[in-house]
């Protein structure tokens, strides 16, 4: 969890209050007075007239964006009256310029909505009819439309992205979001529904496949965070899937906040599981973390009778990764309405109310839940597996990420940057010492960690290569990358990066660890950029890799001008130490030296000989990228499978058809030459296909008459005495 630490002269920050009302039979309250409630201990109204120095609310613009990913079922979004009492509340202290905000769903057969436009008719199919009980109007706005550029640093994962004019104007925004357990997260709540305020439909492809999904809400939190944020548990949904099978309890329960990551504490912890469970929960804490002055005020006994996911069936949608098509069929049947995407895709709708029903199932049913589990863990073995083919054998069909800097640069100065060359010189030496095999490389093994140095002179004048190959993207062009993001932070008298610091994500090292459950490589380094006349070298040394995949991977490249300039020579030196896994833990490969070296040989040399070849074909203009970039846009997105599957059906019946039909010809042809054909009578079978019915008939006749008179004589045996 991350801390932050507070000079003792310096103003303290102001107490984020969590605010907990709870009905009980003791102490019965109906909805609007726990909501009443818990507003005014959580501190709302000093926040609103913090924002109306003026003295006049009505000019504040005052966005609610609720939970409504339950278009197809209210239980699982935020309850119509709560809202429109809360509505009601702002009007009464003259807040009226009040707007709801709906989350924008997936396009086409997913969602049941070809048309944007339709999230107004599915809020109000909630109940969101648009005027209050006591006549307040409030317009509902679609936060995928009426997109204005937001100002998202360079160093993050939605660094140019959009968003909708009505976010971005408001001058307050309110979160509310409903009590729900879900099948991934373990829990939805404050956290979760921000993605609804994003602005792409398509939030699967663009929000959990080609970005991490804790990245992109940890940088909206940053960014543009909501002011308040209300959890509607009144009515709640839990067990395995309540986000998507509704499974109602009475929770009566409000909670209210200024902080997501405190709300959505207390919430976990009422519902009884400890807040990290939740991966966007584990992020925040790690980025964000709690306020550094809080109080709960309110009881935090967790809800009676409340069923959490089981553990195992978390474990194994996890395992699914987000980019996958199996995870993305599986997000579209909880999200898809069968009724609504028979038609187009009823393969689909099959699968969405199948996996429904043993969900519902399976919350109380441990052979139901067991046939879960079972189907979702042999779905990510298989779904491994494909994976682990890409990395060795079909690198071209992997996937590239977006990925943030990973990296806060307040906390590195110049000097961090200016050590590296002091900090490489050592090991450079001892590398430079090791004696060159047939193919001029040196690798030695030193403290569990691997150097290893090579160099190629390729036949570009110096000039010509440098120009062409900029040195300050070296790491970019290696072999395997998958993505990153560089953020430069010095640069020279002629514009050129000088400092700078990046993220990289490459696939597994060696790429067979893949089939072992290996993580991708996944580094953030400092960077240093020398040049003079006739030489150039970046180096960097790793100081964070978010998954845990490397110990050390630092090192330098290095153009120096040859034969006079004529030509370019590249030095490689790096010290690296990858995490392996649990299975390669086992084995222990340092107790196995003569396993161990061949291994470590051939990946290096494999992995380097293939990082020259990418520098080469830079030069040459040649391309040298692995796997496909996501689409920016949502139709492109990956199509379900099962379109897919129902699409080639249909063209299977169709060629069908054909091959078994013949145009038949017309009746008679009249005198202007019109063909004449008689209703209702059907096309003759081809010719072919009657020959081979002629031919069998005899056959089929005699089985069946032979079977018929063994019938008869078996009869008459059986009626003699």
């Amino acid at each position: 969890m991350k801390t932050v630490s507070h000079d003792a002269a310096a103003p303290q920050p102001p107490t984020a209050t969590a605010a907990v009302a709870r009905s009980s039979p003791a102490r019965p309250a109906s909805a609007p007075e726990l909501l009443a409630d818990v507003v005014r201990r959580a501190g709302l109204w000093d926040l609103l007239a913090e924002r109306t120095p003026a003295g006049d609310p009505a000019d504040v613009r005052v966005l609610l964006t609720p939970q409504t990913s339950g278009y197809r079922d209210a239980t699982t979004a935020v309850d119509s009256a709560l809202l429109e009492c809360l509505i009601d509340m702002l009007h009464a202290r003259g807040y009226r310029h009040v707007a709801v905000g709906a989350a924008g769903h997936c396009p086409g057969v997913w969602s049941g909505r070809p048309d944007p436009t339709d999230a107004q008719d599915a809020c109000r199919r909630l109940g969101y009819s648009g005027l209050t009980p006591q006549g307040n109007a409030y317009p509902i706005v679609d936060l995928s439309e009426d997109l204005a550029p937001a100002d998202f640093p360079l160093t993050g994962v939605l660094h140019g992205s959009s968003m909708a004019r009505a976010w971005l104007d408001a001058e307050f925004r309110i979160n509310i979001a409903k009590n729900l357990t879900h099948p991934e997260f373990g829990y939805a709540l404050c956290l979760a529904n921000l993605f609804g305020v994003l602005p792409h439909p398509d939030r699967h492809h663009h929000y959990r496949a080609r970005r991490d999904g804790a990245e992109v809400i940890t940088e909206l939190l940053r960014r543009y965070p909501p002011d308040f944020h209300l959890i509607d548990a009144v009515v709640s949904s839990h067990g395995l899937a309540g986000a998507h099978t509704p499974l109602p309890i009475r929770t009566d329960t409000v909670i209210a906040s200024p902080d997501a990551v405190l709300a959505d504490v207390v919430g976990a912890i009422l519902m009884g599981v400890d807040p990290a469970l939740s991966p966007l929960m584990a992020g925040a804490l790690a980025e964000i973390g709690l306020p550094p002055a809080y109080h709960v005020d309110g009881d935090l006994t967790p809800y009676p009778q409340w069923r959490n996911p089981p553990p195992v069936a978390l474990d194994a949608m996890r395992r699914l990764s987000s980019d996958g098509r199996l995870h993305r069929l599986l997000a579209a049947s909880a999200a898809a309405d069968p009724d609504a995407v028979r038609d187009d895709d009823p393969l689909l709708a099959k699968v969405s109310t199948g996996l429904t029903a043993l969900a519902r199932n399976a919350d109380g049913n441990p052979l139901a839940l067991g046939a879960l589990v079972g189907l979702l863990g042999t779905a990510g073995a298989g779904e491994s597996l494909v994976r682990a083919w890409r990395a060795g054998y079909a690198k071209h069909a992997v996937h590239r990420r977006d990925v943030s800097l990973g990296l806060d640069l307040e906390n590195y100065t110049d000097h961090d940057y200016d050590a590296l060359d002091g900090y490489l010189e050592p090991m450079e030496r001892l590398i430079d010492a090791i004696p060159a095999d047939f193919l001029d490389m040196r690798w030695r093994h030193l403290d569990g960690s691997v150097l290893f140095g090579c160099d190629r002179c390729v036949n570009a004048p110096f000039e010509a290569f440098t120009a062409r190959v900029d040195i300050s993207r070296s790491i970019s062009y290696m072999t395997d990358y998958l993505g990153g993001r560089i953020e430069v932070v010095s640069r020279d008298t002629e514009g050129r990066p000088v400092r700078q610091a990046e993220r990289n994500l490459y696939l597994q090292q060696p790429n067979y660890m893949a089939f072992y459950g290996g993580e991708p490589i996944d580094v953030c380094k400092l960077e240093s950029i020398r040049r003079t006349p006739d030489m150039q070298r970046i180096a960097w040394r790793t100081v964070r890799s978010p998954n845990g995949s490397a110990e050390y991977d630092d090192g330098s490249v290095t153009f120096r001008a040859a034969d006079g300039g004529r030509r370019t020579r590249i030095t490689i030196r790096v010290r690296q130490r990858f995490t392996l896994p649990l299975v390669w833990q086992a084995i222990r490969p340092d107790n196995w030296p003569q396993l161990r070296d061949p291994l470590t040989q051939d990946a290096y040399r494999r992995f380097f000989t293939r990082t020259l070849d990418n520098f080469e074909a830079r030069y040459e203009g040649r391309e040298y990228r692995i796997g496909r970039l996501e689409e920016t846009a949502d139709d492109g997105a990956e199509e379900l499978p099962t379109r897919r599957l129902t699409d080639m059906v249909h063209t299977a019946r169709a060629l069908a058809g054909q091959a078994l039909t013949t145009v038949r010809a017309p009746d008679h042809i009249d005198a202007d030459g019109f063909q004449h054909f008689t209703p209702g009578r059907t096309a003759a079978r081809t010719e072919f296909l009657q020959e081979i019915r002629e031919s069998l008939r005899p056959a089929f006749t005699g089985f069946r008459k032979g079977l018929r008179e063994a019938v008869a004589r078996d009869m008459r045996d059986g009626e003699r005495p």
